[in-house]
């Protein structure tokens, strides 16, 4: 830590006159305690200033304003606008919300028709009697794998083509 000093010793030690400070504290020049009330002055630290004034000399100038960055962020915002109006992009919960809706009706599909309608076709196709428990049995296994399943438990890195490690698959194939 530096010297503590009032912002007129600030001036004199960087050589700039205390309007010019007042705007460096309003763009992020580090204020160490408020002055509250008339005549009380703010105080800084000479170390923690120091180092702010190399960091925006390293900027070269390049420091965004207040006002560009809420113009940058209003400009963002209308081009995501734009690109989700053209269906260039998904927002999360909306796909989301339609994965959800998806699951649950293919769940629906296989706990209550699937198994009643392929034991149907499979004793009319084979004329024997077919249990539908024994599909069903199957598939509540399936879904409850899947219901516990946790992406941070996957093996795979989601490339189902190639094995994970080419040289233990090739001892294991002999």
């Amino acid at each position: 830590m530096g010297r503590t000093v009032s912002k007129a010793d600030l001036s004199e030690i960087i050589g700039r006159d205390e309007r010019t400070l007042t705007r460096w504290q309003n763009d992020g020049m580090p204020v160490m305690e408020f002055g509250l009330g008339r005549g009380n002055a703010n105080q800084y630290d000479t170390e923690a200033v120091i180092q702010w004034l190399m960091h925006q000399a390293s900027l070269n100038g390049k420091k965004e304003s207040s006002r560009d960055r809420l113009d940058r962020n209003r400009a963002d915002r209308e081009e995501l606008a734009l690109a989700k109006d053209l269906g260039e992009v998904v927002i999360a919960k909306e796909l989301i919300e339609r994965f959800e809706a998806m699951i649950i009706a293919a769940k629906t599909e296989l706990l209550n028709s699937f198994p009643d309608d392929l034991a149907a076709d499979l004793s009319a196709r084979y004329g024997v009697e077919v249990d539908d428990q024994l599909i069903r049995d199957p598939i509540e296994a399936i879904l409850r794998r899947l219901s516990d399943y946790d992406l941070d438990d996957a093996s795979s890195d989601g490339d189902f083509d190639e094995p994970d490690d080419p040289e233990n698959f090739e001892e294991n194939s002999d």
